[in-house]
């Protein structure tokens, strides 16, 4: 089982690892070309979006997971296809909900952030970008047929999108609008490959049509423990979103546009981590949802190796960053340098989410996701206090601060549920 996480793991991360350079470069070259304040103020429109959409993101690959794992084992299929067109539902509506409150929420947005009139219009429009983010069916349905390959080449569109249009705006010497647009269409376009991608994948492995047997009300045919599942994980994918995207927004807020894009380029080197992490506990969670029901010993041994070889990957990523950090900004722009502490700081918190990864794929295989959604509420309300505090009185590092402690924090009490399980 671990060599078969191992080559999943290996898929994935190649399209991750080379989603993250393109990423990088970009951010890079869009960073070299503008002020440190219009760089920032992108940063903040499309955070903007990313903090929307999370707040109507109930992450339904993680449903169909669960769900749908043993219906494909035991070739169920009228129900596996209740359980996509559920689904997909979800997805719509949720989408169709962002997109409305996005474009209500600018004005409230641009005085919580200081935007000017000309920002202010600018983030109607990119708001409207949100239309395209209902695909968590289609990564659900990737992840079921274990089509892994199929995830890596996604990773990698919206990346090299943005990269080929930053670099062209940066070759015709293009305003803050224009690079705007740019982070604007890739975004569309790694929705759109990831919709159409997993439709024809759907296609290929059902032996009947999608919407055979649909009636309206089967959405309601699911038990208590369906949507309460789902309600865990909307409320798990809202506490993930504290430090993914709004921390950029309070920084916007505490300590400007400027601050916001120094904090937003140390959070994109941060990604080195944060990515794997991601990934390992999504590449996990099929298998370890197999091993609890047929083979627990396996599945702690499991839990606890992953744990402990990519804690210590992420460890020796942090030495390297001490010592290269401020060469490696300096690159992009001596502006940058002064993030190099904070960068830092954010990587070796990352360090302990990827060690947690794991750990929390297990408590969901577990059946345990609502004991590890109270120990991420506490986390959260422990970060946004700790930031604010750390913030104001430290600058710029605070941040770095808050994480390191809450990741620690969240790290040893998810192990410590895992150790009382696991007897």
């Amino acid at each position: 089982m671990l060599k078969r996480v191992a080559i999943n793991f290996g898929t994935v991360l190649k399209g991750r690892g080379i989603a993250g350079i393109f990423s990088a470069v970009s951010v890079a070259f869009m960073a070299h070309a503008l002020p440190v304040e219009q760089f920032g103020l992108i940063v903040l429109l499309h955070t903007y979006v990313k903090v929307v959409k999370g707040f109507f993101n109930f992450n339904t690959y993680e449903t169909i997971v669960k769900y749908g794992v043993p219906l494909q084992d035991s070739g169920d299929e009228p129900e596996l296809k209740n359980l996509l067109r559920t689904t997909i539902s979800i997805d719509f509506a949720s989408t169709f909900l962002a997109t409305l409150i996005g474009v209500a929420a600018v004005p409230v947005t641009a005085r919580f952030l200081h935007w000017d009139e000309q920002v202010t219009q600018w983030a109607w429009f990119y708001t409207l970008i949100l239309i395209t983010t209902g695909v968590n069916t289609s990564n659900g349905i990737l992840r079921l047929y274990d089509r892994f390959d199929a995830l890596s080449v996604q990773y990698t569109i919206q990346p090299s999108v943005r990269l080929l249009l930053v670099i062209l705006a940066w070759a015709v010497d293009g305003g803050m609008f224009m690079f705007l647009l740019a982070w604007g269409i890739a975004y569309c376009a790694g929705n759109i490959y990831l919709f159409i991608r997993g439709q024809l994948e759907l296609r290929a492995h059902l032996t009947s049509s999608f919407l055979e047997g649909y009636h309206w009300r089967e959405i309601f045919n699911w038990d208590r423990d369906f949507w309460r599942f789902i309600g865990i994980v909307y409320w798990q994918t809202n506490l993930d979103l504290i430090p993914k995207q709004l921390s950029t927004l309070l920084a916007g807020n505490l300590l400007g546009p400027a601050a916001a894009g120094l904090f937003r380029l140390a959070r994109e080197i941060q990604t080195v981590l944060n990515r794997p992490a991601e990934m390992l506990g999504n590449v996990l969670f099929p298998d370890l949802t197999r091993a609890w029901h047929t083979d627990q010993s396996s599945f702690l041994k499991l839990s606890v190796r992953t744990s402990a070889i990519a804690g210590g990957i992420g460890l020796l990523i942090v030495v390297f960053a001490w010592f290269a950090g401020e060469w490696i900004l300096a690159l992009i722009g001596e502006n940058y340098v002064p993030a190099a502490p904070l960068m830092v700081l954010l990587l070796l918190a990352a360090s302990f989410d990827l060690a947690s990864a794991p750990l929390r794929a297990s408590a969901y295989a577990m059946g345990n996701a609502a004991t590890l959604l109270r120990i991420h509420i506490l986390g959260a309300a422990v970060y946004v206090f700790l930031f604010y505090l750390m913030t104001t009185y430290t600058g710029l590092v605070g941040p770095g601060l808050a994480s390191i402690l809450t990741s620690l924090m969240t790290f040893s009490l998810t192990a410590r549920l895992m150790n009382r399980r696991g007897r």
